[in-house]
This record gives structure tokens, C-alpha cells and sequence, in this order.
């Protein structure tokens, strides 16, 4: 199983690398160890603090920028949200006042241009219910006709491939079926079954 390496904020790396170097007589690993931090991340957070110190290594300004270059990504990343929403709202309006059919089968056509959580947010759409949409269950309707297709399959097969629907219905009807010829002929069609045609 893949693990994930925990994520960090930029304050308590900055408190971990100023703890490091006032306990400077305690091995890097031995700190990680206390602080329950993956090996190596003492020495790579150093390498990284070090880099924001100013000239005269009296000030040190990673905590400030880095925390500045975060609201930058937020704000970014709160836009680009804003903007998908108003496209997925803009393309997906003409199904809005449609049936639900319909409007599914947009979200199915765009699910690798937009996120599913987002379309369903903005649709005003439950993701199960979706989900159930995309893998339906079996339903009772469908049951019984797979139970019948497996049912006039048997007799087929029984009766050698002589029996076409309208004698295969009559067995069905008689075992307490209620089968139309038409309907075992399409589901005949469906199990690509046909008797041989009989030459004069």
C-alpha cells in the first residue's frame, strides 16, 4: 500500500528548522525522530529556510514570502474554481430545465474536462445518485427478463433449435409465463437464437 508523506505548513517548518539550530548538539535524525518528521526533512527544510536569509544572515524572510506565495495560489486556485463553474454552468444550461436524463449524460460526456464533484455542485446534482445512474442497479424488470431469456435459451436448446417463438411462447405460457410471441422473438433476436428455416 502507498504511503503518503504528511504535509507540513510553512510556520511549523520554520519553528522546526530554528528548534534544529538551538539544539545543535542533537543530531538531525534524532530531532525527526522526537518530532515524528520523515528522515532526511530536517536537513531539506534547512536547505530551504537558508535560502530567504538576508545579507548579513540577521533577518530571514521564508515564513513572510512563503506565506505570501500561498494566498497567491489560493486566490489562483479560487479563480480557476470560479471560472469552471461558470463554464460548466454555461455549457450545461440548455439541459438545466430538461430531465435529469439528460442532464447526466452531459456530466458523463465532460467527466475528463471537469471534476465530478464540481459539476454535481454546480448542477445541484447528488454524486450517489449519479453514480447509481452511471452503474444502475438491477431492478426487478430487468431480472425477470434475464430470468426469461435464460428460461427461452433452455428450451432451445431442449428442443434441438426446432422451436421457434411462437412454439417457445407457448411453453413459457404454459408453464405460467405471461409472454407474447413478439416479445420472445425479441429477445431471441437479442441471444442472436433462430431456428433453421424449414425449405419447401
Amino acid at each position: 500500500m502507498k504511503k503518503y508523506r504528511k504535509k507540513y505548513d510553512y510556520a511549523f517548518k520554520e519553528r522546526a528548522v530554528l528548534l534544529s539550530y538551538e539544539r545543535s548538539s542533537t543530531s538531525l535524525a534524532r530531532l525527526e525522530k522526537e518530532l515524528g518528521l520523515y528522515t532526511a526533512a530536517l536537513s531539506s527544510w534547512r536547505r530551504e529556510y537558508e535560502k530567504f536569509n538576508s545579507r548579513d544572515g540577521k533577518a530571514n524572510d521564508y515564513l513572510k514570502v512563503n506565506l505570501e506565495r500561498q494566498r497567491i495560489l489560493e486566490l489562483e486556485k479560487k479563480t480557476k474554481k470560479s471560472e469552471l463553474k461558470f463554464e460548466i454552468l454555461k455549457n450545461a444550461s440548455r439541459y438545466l430545465n430538461e430531465k435529469r436524463e439528460l442532464l447526466f449524460q452531459f456530466m458523463a460526456a465532460n467527466e475528463k474536462k471537469y471534476p465530478i464533484r464540481l459539476m454535481c455542485e454546480v448542477l445541484g446534482q447528488n454524486r450517489t445518485t449519479y453514480r447509481l445512474w452511471k452503474k444502475p442497479i438491477n431492478t426487478e424488470k430487468k431480472e425477470r427478463k434475464n430470468a426469461i431469456k435464460k428460461e427461452i435459451k433452455r428450451i432451445f436448446f431442449e428442443f434441438r433449435q426446432r422451436y421457434g417463438c411462437q412454439r417457445i411462447a407457448i411453453v413459457l405460457q404454459n408453464a405460467g409465463y405471461q409472454i407474447s410471441y413478439s416479445t420472445v422473438y425479441e429477445y431471441m433476436k437479442e441471444l442472436g437464437l433462430a431456428s433453421p428455416i424449414k425449405k419447401n
